[in-house]
């Protein structure tokens, strides 16, 4: 936070303390227990923690008090769930720890088609769309033009089915909400043989700066650059007739920025529905490369592991060598800091990619200095995030068309582990080079580089989890084999 956005905060901070009686705008809100004392303890009379349980707190909250969590103790996100009642709060609140969906068993097959497609990436039209989104001005969730941004979306949206010819199996439509007058837009690409398993991304299509004044709530890289991303990633997969299995879907919601209200609504009501999202995936902010590495995954205790590993997967396949090549890395981003964690609330498998590590990430958000010009004005960070996208939906919804099993053999190899070693038995036309066992971290936790067809690699150091095995041949095909460690 910058000298002067801390100037603006206190002295609207101090606004709001004198009409400390007035709690006509507070609403209800859950977040960690912890991050609700620590504002408790700087604004006494603008916060009413109501219920705690576990690691979490219903709060009576005024929603700027609550902003200062990104300003003081997040680096990202609102930090909080808004909830349309005190009841629904402490609902929540008090709910029994339940055991996860099942979760999909992710597999790599469909190498020949996503790397063909990957070539089709067009960062021009991901910075047209980052400058079309930041000249709205503002898209704050009450403002006339949000709801302006949704709709344009949406028609923008249905433009590219129609050049695709796809209208008879895609759609888009708006969603209205209770706890905002914003709508969210959602693109549906209807499943061919499991159209009752959902694949879903998505990103916030609002945005907001400190303070009275919302006018001017540029939000280039909050998140303009995260809408860029999927609304690439939807181009190319219906321009390459993409036809998944499984249902896809991509959303914009309305109002992350005051409580992920939009993905909240959509998220629950799917619960209440017996919806089977089989994994979901968020993008927000993907523009700024403020790190060493490309990509960092989050690692929150609410993240999905498995989820998170076929990323690392998809990232080893596809992004390791060549034209598309990027790196990554892993972060932490807290309670309610993005939409995935609306999904993840209603047991949902969930994992979140962001531009840097959070530390790192663009400290010119949520101000009227988050600009496309201010991004350095080039999109070659965020179309990473178009392609991780693309092999996200392609590999967890599958094509209808015969797939492929890539140039190792995954069929024919085999894979046994007891508590000491997991060992493997590859094809004999294939040289296998390094044998690496990677964490939910992303961290290369055992390597062992003098590998046979037929061997094996020792587990002794390592603590009970998920883990991958990635084979590397000599030609630099790669096998992974997932495993869990008890």
């Amino acid at each position: 936070m910058n000298f002067k956005s801390t100037l603006i905060a206190l002295g609207f901070l101090a606004c709001i303390t004198s009409n400390a009686q007035d709690k006509s705008e507070f609403v209800y809100a859950s977040m960690e227990a912890s991050h609700a004392k620590e504002l408790k303890e700087s604004y006494p009379n603008q916060i009413d923690i109501l219920l705690t349980n576990r690691n979490l707190a219903s709060v009576y909250i005024h929603p700027e008090v609550a902003h200062e969590l990104h300003q003081k103790i997040l680096s990202h996100g609102p930090g909080y769930l808004q909830h349309a009642s005190l009841a629904e709060v402490n609902k929540l609140i008090q709910r029994p720890v339940v055991e996860a969906r099942q979760v999909l068993n992710y597999n790599i097959t469909e190498q020949a088609y996503v790397n063909q497609i990957l070539n089709d990436v067009n960062e021009d039209n991901i910075e047209e769309l980052i400058q079309h989104l930041e000249n709205y001005g503002t898209r704050f969730h009450t403002r006339a033009e949000a709801n302006v941004a949704a709709q344009d979306l949406k028609e923008r949206w249905e433009a590219i089915i129609a050049t695709a010819g796809r209208q008879n199996d895609v759609s888009v439509r708006i969603v209205d909400h209770v706890n905002t007058p914003m709508k969210s837009v959602v693109l549906t690409i209807n499943g061919n043989e499991l159209p009752s398993e959902y694949v879903i991304i998505g990103g916030h299509l609002d945005s907001t700066v400190s303070g009275f004044n919302k006018a001017v709530a540029p939000g280039a890289d909050d998140n303009a650059s995260g809408i860029a991303t999927i609304t690439e990633a939807a181009r190319v997969l219906l321009t390459n007739n993409f036809k998944p299995k499984r249902t896809v879907e991509i959303m914009a919601y309305a109002a992350e920025e005051i409580g992920l209200v939009g993905s909240n609504e959509i998220a629950t009501s799917y619960a209440n529905e017996g919806i089977n999202v089989v994994g979901y995936v968020q993008f927000d902010m993907t523009a700024y490369k403020g790190s060493t590495q490309d990509v960092y995954l989050a690692t929150d205790y609410f993240i999905d592991n498995t989820l998170n590993l076929f990323l690392i997967e998809l990232m080893e396949e596809y992004n390791t060598i060549g034209n598309h090549q990027f790196s990554y890395g892993t972060t932490r981003c807290n309670y309610g800091c993005s939409d995935h964690y609306s999904w993840a609330m209603n047991n949902y498998p969930a994992a979140f990619p962001f531009e840097a590590s959070f530390n790192d990430s663009n400290h010119l958000i949520h101000t009227t200095q988050d600009t496309y010009t201010n991004l350095g004005a080039t999109p070659s960070h965020a179309a990473k995030f178009t392609k991780l996208a693309i092999e996200f939906l392609v590999e967890a919804a599958k094509r209808t068309e015969i797939l492929g099993i890539g140039n190792v053999d995954q069929a024919k190899a085999k894979f046994y582990m007891n508590q000491k070693y997991v060992g493997f038995e590859v094809p004999s036309n294939q040289t296998i080079k390094s044998a690496t066992v990677i964490n939910v971290a992303g961290q290369k936790v055992a390597t062992k580089n003098q590998v046979n067809n037929n061997d094996k690699i020792n587990l002794n150091q390592l603590l009970n989890g998920a883990y991958i095995l990635l084979l590397e041949t000599t030609s630099g095909e790669k096998l992974t084999h997932k495993f869990i460690l008890k």
